[in-house]
């Protein structure tokens, strides 16, 4: 015996799926540009978007309560500011402003009593300042968390009213897509419209609801028709489909959520629609992830100019004795956005004729005693810290590569042009996974991109660690 379970859609809510009237809008057609502008949905007054706003009450209700928490313990005026500072600044690292579905203050009381500790130490270590410091570490966290409860009910009903309301599209079918619509439309207070499902799998919601395949989401994405994608369940000949349209919209400023596979299982959760779990992927770095990584990129690679400088010197000075004239060449390189730029590097090996097959190929032949040391130690590559300083590289990234190759991998290779999202680098996790020379283009590929999609500076930080590893063992080449 088999039990068969319905899962039955709020009729009221499904027909809400419509955006004002008029047939339901087919990604696949031609004119898919013009009939989403025709259909643009609603704005805030003064053009503000509903992250923008949940963003700006949490923070001032955030400085309310330091506000309040500085006039009731009335600390001096340096201890106090340097505290405020840092603990807003520590709510901003902590994604405490990011836009998220599910709001709790409970869920937020550890990071604001971190923050609030870290401030506290910071005060104290900076200006050698505790006095009154744990009342108002105490006294502070404890108003951030009521000021986040008052704020996060405000939020929930103006989410409810339809006032912070977001749009959405899904992309999947299956029972898991109509499970997570169902979900969404008895629950306002998440603040989401789903608009439509692609893929061709995906039920078909009634009124103008959007559907279509998912190679048309980048349009969708870029058109400001909807700003939440959900990735629910596409079918195996889809997945390839629904990573290179996402990949297609870097930049975007909307939120693209991940159902896990096993979601009863999954410990992976970043948000959730009532209990289904939900992971968030980063598409876009943050303009303050962008400044840590170039002050660290700009920082360490001119304390190692100073401290390589010697050894550059060095060297060049005898790849002059065994090769000659020319000790540094420039070669055309393709970097960030595909941006073409001249690649510092020691000579290492005799010239061969221009446009020769074997014009970079290193053998003995063309690699005397010292290019073969200074290739197996990387040094040759060190001049390159000057790109890094000048901002055509970065400490970490995808290799640059020569434009014509470019062109032939980009060709053969469907996902090689992705590598190009993020800023070269002077080493990266394909050459410490040892990807480098003669080896898979596709697999360098696929490192490269994995390292785009989670990018963090303790990942550089980790890649840096192991490419020293890699040098003092002397496996570069």
């Amino acid at each position: 015996m088999t039990t068969h379970i319905e899962l039955r859609l709020p009729r009221v809510e499904i027909s809400d799926l419509a955006a004002d009237s008029g047939a339901a809008l087919d990604l696949g057609a031609a004119s898919v540009a013009k009939e989403l502008g025709s259909h643009r949905r609603q704005r805030l007054p003064f053009g503000l978007r509903a992250s923008s706003v949940e963003a700006g009450l949490r923070l001032c209700a955030d400085a309310l309560a330091l506000v309040a928490t500085l006039a009731v313990v009335r600390p001096e005026a340096a201890p106090a500011a340097l505290w405020a500072a840092v603990v807003l600044g520590g709510f901003a690292a902590l994604g405490l402003y990011s836009h998220r579905l599910r709001l709790s203050a409970l869920d937020d009381v550890p990071l604001v009593l971190v923050s609030s500790a870290v401030g506290l130490v910071t005060t104290y270590v900076a200006l050698d300042h505790l006095r009154q410091g744990l009342r108002v570490t105490l006294l502070g966290g404890a108003l951030l968390v009521l000021g986040r409860i008052v704020s996060y009910s405000l939020l929930r009903a103006w989410r409810s009213s339809g006032l912070l309301r977001r749009d959405a599209v899904l992309v999947g079918g299956g029972s898991r897509a109509v499970d997570l619509v169902s979900r969404i439309c008895q629950h306002p207070e998440l603040g989401l419209r789903v608009r439509g499902v692609l893929g061709a799998q995906g039920p078909r919601l009634s009124g103008a609801a959007i559907s279509g395949d998912v190679a048309g989401l980048p349009d969708l994405v870029a058109s400001g028709f909807v700003d939440t994608v959900i990735v629910v369940d596409a079918s195996s000949d889809e997945e390839r489909k629904v990573i290179e349209a996402l990949r297609n919209c870097v930049g975007c400023t909307m939120d693209i959520f991940v159902l896990p596979r096993l979601p009863e299982l999954s410990s992976l959760s970043d948000d959730q629609v009532w209990g289904i779990p939900l992971q968030k992927l980063k598409q876009r770095r943050s303009p303050a992830q962008v400044m840590a990584k170039r002050v660290l990129d700009v920082t360490l690679a001119s304390v190692a100019l100073l401290v390589v400088g010697p050894l550059v010197g060095l060297a060049a000075l005898a790849v002059r004795l065994e090769l000659g004239p020319g000790v540094i060449y420039r070669q055309e390189r393709v970097g960030l956005n595909g941006r073409t730029f001249q690649l510092l590097k020691l000579r290492s090996m005799r010239p061969q004729p221009v446009g020769s097959a074997s014009e970079w190929v290193a053998d003995s032949h063309r690699t005397g005693r010292v290019g073969a040391f200074i290739r197996r130690y990387s040094i040759d590559e060190l001049p390159q810290l000057v790109n890094v300083i000048r901002g055509d590289m970065s400490l970490v990234g995808p290799r640059p590569e020569r434009p014509e190759y470019v062109d032939k991998f980009g060709h053969e290779i469907p996902s090689y042009i992705y590598r190009h999202r993020a800023m070269v680098g002077l080493t990266g996790l394909a050459a410490v996974e040892g990807l480098r020379g003669d080896t898979s283009i596709a697999d360098r590929a696929y490192f490269d991109n994995w390292y785009i999609e989670h990018w963090s500076l303790w990942l550089d930080v980790k890649i840096m660690v192991r490419t020293a590893s890699a040098l003092l063992k002397g496996t570069g080449g």
